[in-house]
């Protein structure tokens, strides 16, 4: 091939916003904006033609007690569920994506530039081109603050409603480029701990195995495993990823009960999961001053790479 030919190849090389070549020119990502009540979701499903649409609220929804989820976290003041159902759905449309599935909708309103970004790079990552990945900025759909009161579904109230649209005119539209140029979704100033977040059953494996060295009046947590505290994950693009972990030994001390794991960095001398503490003085953080440690039959659990914000 001479040195001409070799030149017009790579000059007809299409490349996307990251530089990645493009490999998927025929794949669409499709991320909706929109304030609830506004006739987002509706949208979204009039767009999916042989594609899947992927919301954080479907998710929440079919925990059988969307009210009740965020009443919980209001009343405890803890995210972490939220954060894990962001994580997700992340998760699945990632795999939606990787699998050649199009379109890929996500249907969250995505108020924000930072808040599509995670999809947003993983789909440049994997190949697709910048004219693939369209925003369908529905807004308001029209209507006043307490019209999509009454509409959304979920029963989000008035005050909210109104602070979401304040913010949704103070970003302005969003373009592939601002997306890109956001913060991520998290400062690590705003991270009270990344980790590996446990799915249901990989709780449930641990509590089978363990349950019968936990005293009965201890408290339980079998949550996740941190990866580091006061931080957020080196690499963004890990946010999301479901991995698996390797249970290897059991800690016990006088004021907690933890499994230690192996398959994911953590910041902890003994990576671990905390899976009781002692209801007198106990605090998970003490998993950590373990130094009785016996080794177990290795089985394995799985969960997802989270930042729980403060």
């Amino acid at each position: 091939m001479n040195k001409f030919i070799k030149q017009t190849l790579r000059e007809n090389v299409e490349t996307n916003s990251l530089g990645v070549v493009v490999t998927r020119a025929n794949q669409e990502l499709i991320i909706m904006r929109g304030i609830p009540g506004s006739g987002k979701s509706t949208k979204a499903k009039s767009l999916n033609n042989g594609g899947v649409i992927h919301s954080t609220d479907d998710l929440i929804e079919a925990t059988g007690d969307y009210r009740g989820f965020f009443e919980e976290m209001k009343k405890t003041g803890n995210f972490v569920n939220l954060s894990r159902m962001h994580s997700k759905n992340l998760v699945n449309a990632k795999k939606s994506m990787d699998e050649g599935v199009s379109p890929v909708i996500i249907d969250n309103t995505n108020i924000k530039a930072n808040e599509p970004k995670a999809f947003v790079v993983h789909a440049l990552n994997i190949g697709f081109s910048d004219a693939n990945i369209k925003i369908v900025d529905v807004g308001t759909g029209g209507l006043t603050t307490e019209a999509l009161a009454k509409r959304n579904t979920h029963g989000v109230p008035v005050d909210k409603i109104e602070s979401m649209i304040k913010a949704y005119n103070s970003t302005g539209p969003l373009t592939l480029k601002k997306i890109l140029q956001t913060a991520d979704m998290y400062k690590d100033s705003d991270v009270l701990y990344s980790a590996v977040v446990l799915d249901e059953k990989s709780k449930g494996l641990l509590m089978q195995a363990f349950r019968k060295i936990i005293p009965e009046d201890w408290k339980t947590y079998v949550h996740h495993m941190t990866i580091a505290f006061g931080k957020g994950v080196e690499n963004k693009s890990e946010l999301g990823k479901e991995v698996t972990l390797t249970v290897t030994k059991i800690g016990i001390s006088d004021m907690a009960i933890a499994a230690g794991v192996e398959g994911y960095p953590s910041k902890n001398t003994i990576p671990h999961i905390t899976l009781a503490i002692n209801p007198n003085g106990g605090k998970p953080v003490m998993s950590n001053e373990i130094t009785d440690w016996k080794s177990v039959t290795p089985f394995k659990i799985n969960g997802v790479v989270t930042e729980v914000k403060k």
